[in-house]
Order: C-alpha cells, then structure tokens, then sequence
C-alpha cells in the first residue's frame, strides 16, 4: 500500500466514472496494479454497477428512476466539491442507496433496512486504507479487544477457507455491534457478531432457522446467519453455495 492515501480513493471513483484523462487513466491503472485496497474499492463500485445492469427491474416507475439519478449526480457533485475526503465512500453510500431502489430486498429474516446497514458497513469497511480497527489473526485476541470495547462476551468463529484480519466497531440500528473481518481467497468478508437480545441478534436467529441460512443483500451480495452458539451475520461477495458451508463448520 505505499503510496495510497485518500486522493487515490478519489482518483479511482474518477477514473471508474470515465471521469478523467487518458494520461491520468494509465497513471491510476499502475497504482491499482500494486494496492490491493484500491482495487477492492474498485470491485465494490463494480457490484453496484452490476447490481443495476443484471437485477433492475424493467418496468421501474419514474418517480424511482429520477430518485437514482438524483443520487448518482449527488456523488459527482460531493466529489468536485471536498477533494481531499474518501469521496469512493460516498459515492458508494449514494450508489447503494440508489440501487436499493432498483432491486429487490431480503425475504426472510433480515429486513430490507438492516441488509442495507450490514452490506454498507461492510463495503465501506474494506473502502478503508486499513480496514480493521484491532488487527490481529489471533481469534482470543480479537475476542478480548472487542469485549473490552463493547461489554459483551464475543465469539470469534473459524470460517472455513477464510482468514481473520482483525476487528472493527460498528452500529446495526442505534446498537454497537462487532464486525469480524475476514479474507476469503481474494474476497473479503465480514461477520456481525451483534450483543445478545438485539434486533440484530434477533434477525440472525430467525434467518438461520436450525443452522445456517441466507438471502441476498440490495446489491447482490450473500448474507448468511448461524444461530448455533452465539448468532452470527455474515456479508461477503461470494456465492451463498460458498459461505453457508464455509460459516456452517465448526
């Protein structure tokens, strides 16, 4: 990552908009070549993209279209305005928020509201230069640092093929909750680990029914519950044939 800082994270938005030069195009193309965070920013612009081009629906009414395209000029707009911010987390908050609008929602168990919350969370968690606030493969060290952060008892989970990255803090709803970050192949992922008796919670259980089950988020990514021991949300751009398995193993 060096050399990354938070004008590179503008420059990709740019360059993935078709917003820049040719000469400025193969300067950003070189960098995305070495810096792995920029290039997952890159594919989590590309999902939103790929979400409206394959699951919109034909026969979306005006009033919705006009709302999509007031947001995508939005994040233009926020990216001339404030150079110097993670304007890709912007924009992607506006994008989400417009493709929300275009395709279709959970069915069970998690609602349309937290699916947007968990996939958001996730997404601009790895935009992040550093996308964990502990960082640690050691899962008794995570489980500690969040504890201690948050007041309640956290297990870290084993996610077959996947490796533990660290931890960061978040909200579901107006509730702290932890997020465990994980590296699947070159995919990432991240584990909601909500406190017990929260909606969050809740919502997992009722998903997982007796182990594991899954939908899909607003912008196609797979999001997966376990119920067993402690109730668990997980968010990853991978097929759901490839995380419930991989969450279901002990």
């Amino acid at each position: 990552m060096a050399g990354c800082n938070r004008e590179w994270f503008e420059n990709i938005s740019a360059w993935h908009d078709d917003e820049v030069t040719p000469e400025d195009a193969a300067r950003i193309e070189a960098h995305l070549a070495g810096c792995g965070p920029c290039r997952r920013a890159v594919e989590a612009l590309g999902s939103v993209r790929r979400a409206l081009v394959a699951r919109a629906d034909g026969e979306v009414p005006k009033r919705l279209r006009d709302r999509a395209e007031a947001a995508a000029r939005n994040a233009r707009n926020a990216r001339a305005r404030r150079r110097g911010r993670w304007v890709v987390t912007a924009a992607l908050a506006a994008a989400a928020a417009a493709a929300a609008l275009l395709v279709g929602s959970p069915s069970r168990g998690v609602g349309a509201a937290m699916a947007d919350e968990l996939v958001s969370h996730h997404v601009r968690g790895f935009a992040r230069e550093r996308p964990c606030d502990f960082e640690s493969s050691d899962p008794g060290a995570v489980a500690g640092w969040l504890e201690g952060k948050l007041g309640y008892a956290v297990t870290v989970p084993a996610v077959s093929g996947a490796r533990l990255l660290g931890a960061r803090l978040c909200k579901i709803g107006d509730t702290r909750t932890a997020a465990l970050m994980y590296e699947s192949g070159d995919k990432p992922l991240t584990v909601f680990v909500p406190p017990p008796g929260s909606d969050a919670a809740t919502a997992a259980r009722s998903l997982a029914g007796r182990g594991v089950g899954c939908t899909r988020g607003p912008l196609g990514n797979a999001i997966c519950a376990r119920s067993v021991e402690q109730p668990v949300l997980a968010v990853a751009e991978l097929d759901v044939s490839a995380l419930a398995p991989a969450l279901g193993r002990p």
